[in-house]
């Protein structure tokens, strides 16, 4: 992979190579009608924007899932469980380290496990389903927008929904989450089909399809399988007052797939030793549990961690939508024009129920997931798919009615990726100034000089298409531009990450460490218990007494277990690296100190005997017994 290089030519063509350049014109920036006819001999036309989007995206895919190790944060746990998964015989509840993890259903970690257990454990072969996911979520939503409005919009919609910075990141990352995101593509696909679908075979297909969505996404991640298309569908049935579609027999027989798919699995759990518990924690403290607070079992207060605010999801919502934001916003606008308006014929992209929608897939689990007590950014991944069709409905209806507006949006996001492009060649130059190799610096300053330069090409093409009034070829002009940007650049930032987070390495040396006593974890995180347990099976206690006993408690310890014993302490902050010692020079930085190793130390109940650093990364002591 470290091998690909991207770039671009004037007339929009991707060149990728492995090992050696294979060239081809890239159809979605192409604006002449004799290209367009000899894509369209080749390929298909019903099916021709599939293969060109996925060409479009492999580079984004390959690097992002296959080009790098286990990242901080959640891949170290969900890498061990994954692991475990392969091994362990009983598989109806997935195990971090020896302990059950009953935060999710184990769809993922049986994915992820068959692929461990048949191509070795390694990042790639854990995150080889994700490379499955991805595959879903354009076909998906590329396949919805394309019956909402044709073609041009399916290629929009799938770009957006590959490539905006939230959905990109929860579809390379090895978490839960990128199956839902799945399941939930397919659920939107079926829920409009079947909603729009006349009474009888079609409008059934479609909402089993929905079913089959909705399941697969609850094995991946429990209820936001079922939220996601529920209140889309139920939210354009009151919009539209459209009671009656309720009483459909068609809406309701595939659930009986979804008590195939989910019921066996409720029924292995609970013929497990504490089923009954175990279910509890999956289907109440898990759920509810992050709404508001609860009597939760011990370990599973989910109130207590990722603290919402209300509108914390809008505020970040531009972020999660880089570098599409502002085409976003223009559909938004567009939306609210539109729905002010009469409708148009169903058949046409300006008819009024792909916008509602679009609108309902989006905004009401936004607002649920704002009544939350917990709040992460991946939580809102699956709201982007709606988004993506939003953006895709507008860029079709662009040539029927541009506005100023809309223009302007379209030169503000050709400007944001060139903007982007130069925070990424910043990013190249710090490297090259930390390197001491002057080959390493000719090569950082190489590619930083290229992503500028191809990047500015492909822009300027970009608007040359939209002064043409080739809209949608113009957004993947502009995709192009941010696609070698960011390919090219991660090519060299992704192994420098790779050290940064290299917590294998650490987990080898504190075994070879504390080879003959024992060893305790005082509060440990899933990262800690994840990181001793994968591959090595470190046997370790975890201490976890309140703050104000923990001198007394590591004492204790130590006085049971002797003087052969280790006790390891996660450092705060980051160590220091070469990238902020150079940062330092201009911006001193804190030293973030010792933390709760210091106060054992100060308190006569340990001493610190080895530091374990990574480079920008974590670190942790290992503590021997005070001397008497």
């Amino acid at each position: 992979m470290r091998d690909i290089v991207a770039h671009l030519r004037t007339k929009g063509a991707i060149e990728l190579g492995a090992h050696s350049a294979c060239q081809y014109n890239h159809p979605l920036m192409s604006s002449s009608p004799t290209n367009r006819a000899n894509v369209a001999q080749r390929v298909p036309r019903r099916h021709a924007w599939l293969g060109v989007v996925l060409l479009a995206l492999a580079p984004l895919w390959l690097l992002g899932i296959f080009d790098r190790g286990l990242w901080t944060p959640d891949e170290p746990r969900e890498a061990d469980i994954a692991w475990r998964m392969s091994q362990q015989a009983e598989r109806a509840i997935p195990h971090l380290a020896e302990l059950p993890f009953l935060e999710k259903p184990p769809l993922t970690y049986w994915l992820s496990g068959a692929s461990i257990a048949a191509l070795g454990d390694s990042a790639d072969g854990a995150r080889l389903p994700n490379l499955l996911y991805a595959l879903i979520i354009i076909t998906a939503t590329g396949t919805l927008a394309a019956r909402m409005a044709g073609r041009d919009a399916a290629r929009v919609a799938a770009l957006i929904a590959g490539s905006a910075l939230l959905s990109y990141r929860v579809t390379i990352w090895l978490a839960p989450d990128a199956a839902l995101l799945a399941g939930s593509a397919v659920a939107l696909l079926g829920a409009y089909t079947g909603y729009t679908a006349p009474a009888g075979a079609r409008k059934f297909w479609g909402y089993t399809l929905m079913h089959a969505g909705a399941a697969f996404g609850f094995m991946a991640k429990s209820a936001p399988g079922w939220l996601v298309p529920g209140l889309a569908l139920l939210t354009l049935i009151a919009w539209d007052r459209r009671w009656a579609e309720l009483r459909r027999w068609e809406l309701y027989a595939g659930a009986a797939l979804q008590a195939l798919i989910i019921g066996p699995w409720i029924l292995a759990v609970a013929g497990t030793s504490g089923g009954a518990e175990s279910l509890r924690v999956f289907f109440w403290d898990n759920l509810a549990g992050r709404f508001t607070a609860l009597a939760a079992s011990p370990g599973h207060d989910y109130a207590l961690g990722h603290i919402n605010w209300w509108g914390k999801y809008l505020v970040e919502l531009p972020v999660y939508l880089l570098p599409w934001t502002f085409l976003a916003a223009a559909a938004l606008v567009r939306a609210a024009s539109k729905l002010r308006g009469k409708s148009r014929s169903p058949g046409s992209p300006l008819a009024a129920a792909p916008w509602r929608f679009a609108l309902c897939a989006c905004l009401p689990f936004l607002g649920l997931l704002s009544l939350a007590a917990t709040a992460r950014d991946v939580y809102a991944a699956p709201a982007l798919l709606g988004i993506a069709v939003l953006v895709a409905l507008w860029a079709s209806a662009l040539p029927h009615n541009a506005s100023r507006l809309d223009e302007a949006c379209l030169r503000i996001t050709r400007f944001l990726v060139a903007l982007i492009a130069c925070l990424f060649a910043v990013v190249l130059a710090i490297l090259a100034a930390v390197e001491t190799q002057l080959i390493m610096i000719a090569a950082d300053l190489t590619v930083a000089a290229a992503v500028l330069a191809l990047t500015l090409t492909a822009l300027r093409r970009g608007a040359a298409l939209q002064r043409s009034k080739e809209y949608a070829a113009s957004i993947a002009a502009t995709y192009t531009a941010y696609a070698v940007a960011f390919g090219a650049t991660a090519l060299v930032v992704l192994p420098v990450i790779d050290r940064w987070q290299d917590l294998g390495l650490l987990a080898q040396r504190i075994q070879r460490d504390c080879p003959a006593g024992e060893l305790a974890v005082l509060d440990p995180d899933e990262t800690t218990i994840a990181m001793l347990d994968h591959r090595l099976r470190t046997a370790f206690t975890a201490l976890s007494p309140p703050p104000h006993e923990s001198a007394r408690a590591v004492a204790d310890w130590f006085r049971a277990h002797g003087a052969q014993a280790c006790l390891l302490v996660l450092l705060p902050g980051h160590a220091p690296g070469d990238v902020s010692r150079l940062i330092g020079r201009w911006y001193p930085l804190e030293s973030p100190g010792d933390g709760a190793a210091a106060a054992l130390a100060a308190a006569g109940s340990a001493r610190i005997g080895i530091r374990y650093e990574l480079p920008q990364g974590r670190r942790y002591a290992l503590m021997s017994a005070a001397p008497r």
